[in-house]
């Protein structure tokens, strides 16, 4: 056995007894003494550019085979059959279409204007989910009156904003009823409060995707509940004998235009409509730079590129009824992608073509801006022009009067200026926790049937996490190689697929068996604890086994590089989180891709001459506990399991207000078929331990509530708890470790 001192000493970097192989150059040298650069040795250490390599192969392949599919649209008919398959698969990806309740609308208060009214209103875009709006009436004219849905932008205080109001005042004053309404997480309908007041603690952005991350493990996104906010309000217009229902129009600005896009495809009511400064930018779309044209939950289309469809397809699918497209140069690089005027020309030829297909040419408009990022004067210009054309408003002009002011206390609906301390109500955090209901089957494990739950995650797993089909040649490589002081130290590679590098450590005493047992260990960024001084793997070497632990994609070594686009664009942020939307969109969850380096890994383990390949176990810590439980639950090569410092499950996080997991650690849809007790329960008769887990926000929780929640999911008189083993460690990770070896 290796004395404590003798491992750390092993760790130190020894001259005598160092063998490092040769690294190849960077670049190839030419008969002629010059450098190419056309071929890049595999043992070059750029790991952080192997992802971003591989995700741009599968984009720019997913906007070829769209852009084939579109090609071969050449009649009115097929463009027809287009559109309704784009609806069909955009209302699935955004988790379906919800159930239709009662609004019961109220007004609470008018304010009354020269030309105009405005009527506040709160209803329920579903049950106990109030909207707080404004109805901009018409004081002249003679109803009923062409009407405006209005979704809103990224704005903190949603329909009072400046520019917002401004808008609705003219288009009422000349002659339209606009329905203004509060998208959540904005106005008067924020979600997340300081405890005990009615202040946000948190911007729109942010609210949006803290309520929308979750939602991807219930197979739905905030998308849904925005455009659902849209069609119910358009109920509401429809309500109004003031209305006429045959010249409705929308329009929105900025994150409102987004909403527009969407409600473009799905609401056949909608008759005109005019999108400014929208996220127009398709995400396969020109000079691709990953993680390219990505955006806030409601913005990104998870699983759509699986079906050919990208944002371009909800603009397409209003075809031939009036479209406007405005736009502003100055998003390029700052509000939307470094490439914004390209993907826009590419989508603007695209509907072209389509508008042309149809005979309805005229029907479509462009207008390109040249002021910052806002609904500004010549902005608003041309929407009512556009609005004046095609709803029969064609003598209202195009001419503002002057602002109409006035504070928020006059302008709020609730007392409080925010719904849930005025109303209550339903947050999206309780919809969340509602909808998980609704979906999530009973425990896989609740009858005790352990074969049969096996077989339904074998079925279903792989897919969901959508792992490759084959195993390509692991191109195995020894990138240094380090003897001293009782310790073999190696640093690898192998390929987990085609051109994308796992690499890591393989660590072993110098003394011991020919082919020994090993500690495969999968953690959140500290891979290189297994050749650290002190290292908590210094027992564990001491009994005779081999450890490894591996960079995951996306992960240390192999953390991928920022995108040339500049820094901009990508602020507010965290740009991992940024790659797993893109992933997410492609179909490919980061979870499944390090599942897959996991499994490699072990390929790569078993293959070894010095492991004995039945004696193979995982220890995983942290978020990326995660991937080490579904690669064991996976491969019966994996003898037991460890996990430490681990969320107990997906519904944990789907119940927080507060949570700290990342997004390259869910999976779209997979609460619609389990959760993480059935995985890491049916790996039953292998012996699973968890100890030291954590709550959604990275908090400990007690031995009582980690039982509780497998108890949720598992029959507590099933043999599957002889396997289990939940508590809490000792505050020696070196003790917890030889323990689980010792009895597992």
């Amino acid at each position: 056995m290796v004395s404590r001192r003798g491992f750390l000493a092993a760790n130190m970097v020894a001259l005598a007894g160092c063998a490092v192989p040769a690294v190849p150059p960077l670049f190839a040298a030419t008969s002629d003494g010059a450098q190419s650069g056309s071929a890049i040795p595999r043992s070059q250490r750029d790991f952080w550019n192997d992802w971003p390599r591989f995700i741009s192969a599968n984009v720019n392949r997913a906007g070829e085979d769209r852009k084939a599919l579109l090609a071969r649209i050449q009649s009115p008919a097929a463009i027809a059959a287009r559109g309704a398959a784009v609806r069909s698969q955009v209302w699935e990806i955004l988790g379906g279409r919800p159930a239709e309740t009662p609004l019961n609308a109220r007004v609470v208060g008018t304010i009354p204007r020269d030309g105009y009214s405005i009527e506040k209103l709160i209803y329920e875009s579903l049950p106990q989910v109030y909207v707080t709006a404004h109805l901009y009436l018409p004081a002249a004219g003679k109803a009923p009156y062409p009407a405006i849905v209005a979704p809103l932008g990224h704005t903190s205080d949603g329909k009072n904003y400046r520019n917002y109001q401004y808008c609705y005042q003219n288009l009422a004053r000349k002659g339209y009823v606009v329905l203004a309404y509060d998208p959540f997480g904005q106005g008067e309908r924020r979600q997340y409060l300081i405890p005990g007041t009615s202040e946000p603690r948190m911007g729109p952005t942010a609210e949006h995707n803290q309520a929308g991350r979750p939602m991807l493990l219930l197979g739905t996104g905030l998308a849904r509940y925005r455009v659902w906010d849209g069609m119910r309000s358009i109920d509401y217009l429809l309500s109004r004998p003031e209305v006429d229902p045959h010249r409705i129009g929308c329009t929105g600005h900025s994150g409102g235009a987004t909403v527009t896009m969407y409600l473009m495809a799905l609401e056949p009511r909608i008759r005109a409509a005019v999108a400014v400064e929208g996220n127009y930018e398709n995400l396969a779309g020109p000079y691709f730079d990953p993680p390219g044209a990505i955006a806030d939950a409601e913005q990104n289309m998870a699983g759509s590129l699986n079906h050919g469809v990208d944002r371009g397809d909800l603009l397409n699918s209003f075809a031939p009824k009036p479209f406007l497209l405005c736009y502003t140069v100055h998003d390029e690089g700052q509000t939307y992608s470094p490439v914004y005027q390209e993907a826009i020309a590419q989508n603007y030829s695209e509907l072209q073509r389509i508008y042309g297909l149809l005979g309805a040419q005229d029907s479509l408009g462009i207008r390109a801006g040249h002021l910052p990022h806002e609904l500004d004067f010549y902005s608003r210009q041309a929407l009512y022009g556009w609005f004046n054309r095609w709803l029969g408003q064609a003598d209202a002009g195009v001419d503002e009067a002057p602002f109409d002011a006035a504070p928020a206390a006059l302008l709020n609906c609730t007392p409080t200026g925010q719904v849930l301390t005025s109303l209550g109500g339903r947050s999206l955090v309780q919809i969340n926790r509602d909808h998980a209901k609704k979906v999530l089957p009973r425990g896989l494990l609740m009858g005790g049937n352990v074969a049969a739950a096996r077989a339904r995650i074998s079925e279903t797993l792989p897919s969901l996490l959508a792992l490759p089909s084959s195993r390509s040649p692991l191109r195995e490589v020894t990138l240094s190689a380090q003897f001293g002081a009782g310790l073999h130290t190696e640093e690898f590679q192998i390929e987990s697929g085609p051109g994308v590098r796992v690499v890591g450590w393989f660590v072993k005493t110098q003394a011991g068996a020919a082919r020994r047992p090993a500690v495969l260990y999968i953690s959140d960024n500290d891979v290189n604890q297994v050749v650290a001084e002190p290292s908590p793997f210094h027992a564990v070497l001491g009994q005779g086994y081999a450890v490894a632990s591996v960079n995951l994609r996306g992960m240390g070594l192999s953390t991928p590089r920022m995108p040339d686009g500049g820094p901009v664009f990508y602020r507010g942020m965290q740009v991992l989180e940024r790659f797993a939307w893109t992933n997410l969109v492609l179909g490919k969850p980061v979870l499944g891709q390090r599942v897959w380096d996991v499994l490699r890994t072990l390929d790569y383990l078993a293959a070894r001459p010095d492991v004995d390949n039945s004696q193979m176990r995982i220890l995983g810590r942290g978020s990326a506990g995660i991937a080490a439980g579904l690669a064991t639950v996976l491969d019966s090569r994996v003898r037991s399991l460890l996990l430490t410092h681990s969320v107990p499950s997906w519904q944990s996080i789907v119940d927080a207000e507060d949570y700290s997991v990342s997004l390259d650690w869910f999976v779209q849809g997979i609460l619609q078929h389990f959760d993480l007790p059935d995985l890491l329960a049916s790996i039953a008769p292998r012996p699973v331990w968890i100890y030291d887990a954590v709550d959604a926000d990275g908090q400990a929780i007690s031995e009582s509530t980690l039982r509780d929640a497998y108890l949720q999911r598992v029959a507590q008189n099933s043999s599957v708890f002889d396997t289990l083993r939940l508590g809490v460690g000792p505050d020696d990770d070196e003790e917890l470790y030889a323990a689980w070896l010792r009895n597992t």
